[in-house]
């Protein structure tokens, strides 16, 4: 049947009359299949379930990628992972550390987070959603969180969401959280629990 597209249009065409209805009834199985793929595979989770991982080095001033398989137990949560996974829908990928969205269209993105420190400093940690399309340089949307760490005996929570745009990519738009911290040296980030989630909104 060949590689299904998925049937989405950029929210302009969407609006007004621009999008007219159908009065012909010419709507086939494989508009259908397509529809139903579009909409199957606008989810998708990945998740660290451990509560007492390894510790993930960040040096000072750098910018990381969280290691959601940092105490070898990540996981995906249930997501469109069938056939047409490999261009259609969204992909979690806990060994990577993205979720990888195929469709074109306005994704929420939810990430939530328990973490602590190891060492005793006053240290601002600052997490950043970031998405790489079709594999370029990472960019940020603009949905950031610090938290100022005071000691190592307790976690703290961060939580961050907002809405991301695929429609400029070619195949696929990959979906990161990153960690940075500005303290004077490296510190040790340990993450409790968390996860990173992605649904279709528009």
């Amino acid at each position: 049947m060949g590689t299904p597209t998925a049937l989405r249009k950029e929210r302009s065409v969407l609006t007004g009359t621009s999008f007219a209805n159908n009065t012909t009834g010419a709507i086939t199985a494989q508009m259908v299949r397509q529809f139903v793929e579009s909409g199957m595979g606008g989810y998708a989770t990945i998740y660290s379930p451990v509560g007492t991982p390894a510790s993930q080095a960040i040096a000072t001033a750098s910018t990381v990628t969280i290691d959601w398989n940092a105490d070898s137990v990540g996981a995906n949560g249930p997501d469109d992972t069938g056939t047409v996974g490999v261009s259609v829908g969204s992909d979690a990928d806990f060994a990577n550390d993205w979720i990888k969205i195929y469709d074109k269209g306005f994704f929420m993105v939810n990430l939530g987070i328990s973490f602590a420190q190891t060492g005793t400093d006053t240290v601002i940690w600052t997490f950043r959603i970031g998405t790489s399309v079709d594999g370029a340089s990472i960019t940020y949307p603009g949905y950031d969180c610090a938290v100022q760490r005071v000691a190592a005996t307790l976690d703290n929570m961060v939580s961050i969401s907002g809405i991301i745009d695929t429609t400029g990519h070619t195949t696929y738009t990959n979906v990161l959280a990153q960690v940075k911290h500005a303290d004077s040296g490296s510190e040790n980030f340990q993450m409790h629990y968390g996860q990173m989630s992605v649904f279709r909104v528009g």
